[in-house]
């Protein structure tokens, strides 16, 4: 169940089939906004956290995800929220808003960038930044 942590917050609420309280329902003076259920508005669903935090880990090398990484991506969540303008119906982006995953991966990268020192971050075996293909020897031309 969602918790009320003061003035001016939303009560996010998880429950996927039976939530323990229906968005409706007013609780403590307003309605609750959020819910695991998909046939309501403002979904909470970890599907819009994964791509991103998986595309920001991968870009960057990252050998691990952190907290503070994953704390990144939920900001960016918010971020696009503000940009498209919050209201009682909109709270948090959907999965259809395929905007939020490159925006999501930006942050969760610089923020593993930040954390981690360059020696513990993962590189080809032959040292260099990206992967380089092998160079075909050119076929010998005759002077014909």
């Amino acid at each position: 169940m969602g918790q009320d942590h003061g003035q001016g917050r939303h009560r996010l609420l998880a429950g996927q089939s039976y939530p323990e309280i229906w968005p409706w329902e007013p609780r403590s003076g307003r309605p609750d906004r959020g819910t695991g259920r998909s046939d309501f508005p403002n979904q909470i669903n970890n599907s819009l956290g994964f791509p991103g935090i998986f595309r920001g880990a991968l870009d960057v090398r990252a050998k691990t995800i952190t907290d503070a990484m994953c704390i990144e991506a939920a900001k960016e969540l918010a971020k696009v929220a503000e940009d498209k303008g919050i209201h009682e119906e909109y709270i948090v982006p959907s999965m259809d808003e395929w905007e939020v995953f490159p925006r999501e991966a930006v942050a969760v990268g610089t923020k593993a960038i930040e954390q981690v020192s360059p020696a513990s971050i993962s590189r080809p075996p032959n040292g260099s930044r990206s992967p380089r293909r092998r160079s075909k020897k050119p076929a010998a031309t005759s002077n014909s």
